[in-house]
């Protein structure tokens, strides 16, 4: 009698059968759990008669026994079809590869079997086994800051939870492996290493670019249940992977704007008694992570002290993110807190982190604080709290890793019990609350500061300057400064642009500067002051000198003079009729 020769061989590549395998030729094949089947699966979930193949040229044709369920092949279930050398097919939990019989040598056992992801994820064998170890997976590489990071707590979780050996990451066009793995994007590929009882195990990890993880594990375990798990630790991988390049890129594009903030990364100017207690609890706030309340009047210096704070610790290399809670309408505050996603309210045509997530694992400070509604207030006490937030118009939640400052010229003890700010919020934020005294206070700091910041604008000034002549440091020296630092600065650079000498000179300096010295220098005796020019004269150079400072905002200004801004509005209008 004439005998067929086998044109197919179906190879159990996973299941419970794994490296079973059956030849196929023209005549009629059973697969089943049945031990009368030609190829006898011990498969719970395969039917006692499952399916009949036979092999038609280099095809494989498929036909359904009564009563069985169907098969996937090409991740769509089917009750009969035919199928090619490269196809896999589904059956129940275990999965057969279609081999042509020339390629179906005892040495082949060594090679790689590649299946298609959606055959994977579908089927009656598609569990949740494992869900706590990806939840851990998750917390894990979430805590990581860079790509050994990453590839350290994903070895790590393998180890624990799959008893892997070994754990390859490779990159596409890294190394020699990348082309003995020649994987299409959403291969999953398994072979068994000769001589061993392991099994390496390739899954795709697409992120910014085309990568794959290569688990070495026990071959005893390398069921389903596991290769799913490993499919969706690649996924989170990636997923880790991009987050972290995202975040330095935006790190890399703010350096350079971050390198010309004057004052940053240097220690605090000044050596008064006022300023010595601040000098001490700057490298104390920085060594921890509680939350501080920085508070001053306008132009004091509260972001500068803010910035001293983050870029003295461990959290230097992460972003300061700085929000003006001020400067933000009251309907747009939330979102730029919180973050939103696409279609969230009118407007949001796109997904958008706030500050707090976009920090990351730096500091977010909120500047002018006491202008928070107090809805959002309700809503920034339950984040510092829990620790989580979510974007408006979803209900993810996100952990907080950033450190929340806060800085306010406003009485909060005031507001709190004007029932304007939250007292239970007050209490949070305020573990410490450090206060900034005004340049007033601080005597020849003064000084100190104006040489600072000539240094500071030098570069930029276009010509050469030498310093300061007695004359324009003494005027320094004598004016209050209503608008501290602020003030200072804007009026040296006012001198350094207006200037001609190498030394800023007297004349250099605005004639409200001017007349602080000349009334100084006017005194005889601690009873009596002769000013050089009439009361209601200096009066109104110091208001005209508070609205330039301020930008011509009337309330900034009355809040420089320590007046009302109606009290402003009177001034005014006297004067505009005195003109």
């Amino acid at each position: 009698m004439e005998t067929t020769k086998p044109t197919v061989v179906l190879v159990v590549t996973r299941g419970p059968n794994t490296n079973a395998r059956l030849a196929v030729d023209e005549r009629v094949r059973t697969i089943g759990r049945s031990r009368e089947s030609d190829l006898a699966l011990t498969d719970l979930s395969v039917s006692r008669h499952h399916l009949q193949v036979t092999a038609h040229g280099g095809a494989l044709r498929f036909v359904l026994c009564s009563g069985a369920a169907p098969v996937v092949i090409g991740g769509r279930p089917a009750e009969r079809g035919e199928a090619r050398a490269g196809d896999t097919i589904l059956v129940g939990s275990t999965t057969l590869s279609v081999r042509a019989m020339p390629d179906a040598s005892p040495d082949d056992d060594a090679g790689p079997v590649s299946t298609d992801v959606r055959t994977l994820l579908t089927g009656a064998a598609a569990d949740v086994t494992g869900l706590a170890a990806i939840f851990e997976l998750s917390q894990i590489l979430d805590t990581a800051t860079d790509r050994p990071g990453l590839e350290g707590a994903l070895t790590t979780w393998a180890r624990a939870h799959v008893q892997a050996g070994a754990v390859g990451f490779v990159m596409e066009g890294e190394g020699p492996e990348a082309a003995r793995l020649a994987l299409k994007p959403n291969d999953v590929s398994e072979r068994t290493l000769p001589g061993t009882a392991t099994t390496e195990i390739t899954v795709p990890s697409h992120g910014s670019a085309l990568a794959w993880l290569v688990f070495t594990v026990p071959a005893a375990r390398a069921g389903d249940a596991m290769r799913r798990l490993l499919l969706l630790a690649g996924r989170l991988f990636a997923s880790s992977w991009v987050r972290l390049r995202e975040s330095q890129v935006r790190d890399e594009s703010n350096e350079p704007l971050r390198r010309l903030a004057i004052g940053s990364a240097r220690a605090f100017v000044g050596s008064s008694s006022a300023i010595e207690p601040l000098g001490k609890w700057i490298p104390k706030l920085a060594a921890s992570d509680v939350t501080a309340v920085v508070v001053g009047e306008t132009g004091v210096g509260k972001t500068f002290v803010a910035r001293l704070i983050h870029e003295s610790g461990a959290r230097r290399g992460e972003p300061l993110r700085i929000l003006n809670c001020a400067a933000i309408p009251e309907n747009l505050i939330e979102s730029e807190l919180f973050g939103h996603e696409r279609g969230a309210f009118t407007g949001a045509v796109a997904a958008r982190p706030g500050a707090l997530e976009a920090a990351g694992r730096g500091t977010v400070l909120l500047d002018e604080i006491g202008e928070l509604p107090l809805a959002s207030q309700s809503k920034l006490l339950r984040v510092i709290e829990e620790k989580r937030f979510e974007r408006l118009g979803s209900n993810r939640p996100i952990a907080l890793h950033a450190r929340v400052l806060a800085a306010t010229n406003r009485d909060l003890d005031a507001m709190v019990a004007a029932g304007s700010f939250r007292s239970d919020l007050y209490f949070r934020i305020s573990v410490v609350i450090v206060r900034v005294p005004p340049l007033r206070e601080r005597g020849d700091d003064v000084v100190t500061l104006a040489r600072q910041v000539l240094s500071d604008l030098g570069e930029s000034a276009g010509r050469r300057i030498d310093g300061f002549s007695p004359a324009a440091l003494e005027a320094i020296r004598q004016y209050p400064w209503p608008g501290n630092v602020r003030e200072l600065r804007n009026i040296i650079e006012r001198a350094v642009v207006l200037g001609d000498s190498p030394m800023i000179a007297l004349e250099d300096l605005p004639a409200v500067v001017v007349a602080a010295r000349r009334g100084a220098r006017s005194s005889p005796d601690s009873d009596t002051v002769k000013l050089p020019v009439p009361l209601d004269e200096l009066e109104k150079r110091n208001v005209e000198c508070a609205l330039r400072v301020a930008g011509g905002n009337k309330a900034q200004a009355a809040a420089l003079l320590g007046i009302k801004r109606t009290a402003l509005y009177y001034k005014l209008a006297r004067d505009a009729a005195s003109d």
